[in-house]
């Protein structure tokens, strides 16, 4: 007889059991050592699923949260722009009319350096937003007169 079987038969069944036990085990984890697995209720597999999931949540949520961003820095740059277009009409309206409402001659017919004054302002004005001016079209009530702008109308 051999060795490992006089061994076998010197053991007790606690022995025998605790043997088998650990030769499992080492079995296991040669088996892992060598990539192998065993997985019977797929819960490996379940759980890459899981994380696959919620790495395309994760994408979805940055693609989302990327198009927010640039949204707002556009929708801040135009704000900024109107804006600026504001102060510049500002700049240029405020002292028209406080001339207008401060001259002595604000009833006469206009001086030829008036009106070259006004279509200036309108022609700035025009430049500045001209989605405004491009409907406008030339009123002459009194023969001669300025040209007045008249929005596009709505519709």
């Amino acid at each position: 007889m051999s060795g490992a079987a006089a061994l076998w038969r010197a053991l007790t069944v606690t022995g025998r059991i605790a043997l088998g036990v650990g030769l499992l085990l080492a079995l296991v984890l040669a088996g892992r050592g060598l990539g192998l697995h065993w997985d019977p209720l797929g819960l490996g597999a379940k759980r890459l699923e899981a994380a696959r999931d919620r790495a395309i949540n994760a994408e979805a949520d940055a693609a989302a949260r990327r198009l927010e961003v640039e949204g707002e820095a556009g929708q801040r740059q135009a704000l900024e722009q109107i804006h600026r277009r504001s102060e510049a009409v500002t700049r240029l309206t405020v002292p028209a009319i406080l001339e207008a409402r401060t001259d002595d001659e604000a009833d006469l017919p206009l001086a030829a350096g008036r009106a070259d004054r006004l279509r200036a302002h309108d022609r700035e004005l025009c430049r500045l937003a001209p989605a405004v001016c491009t409907g406008a079209t030339a009123a002459d009530p009194a023969g001669g007169g300025d040209v007045t702008l008249f929005p596009d109308p709505p519709g």
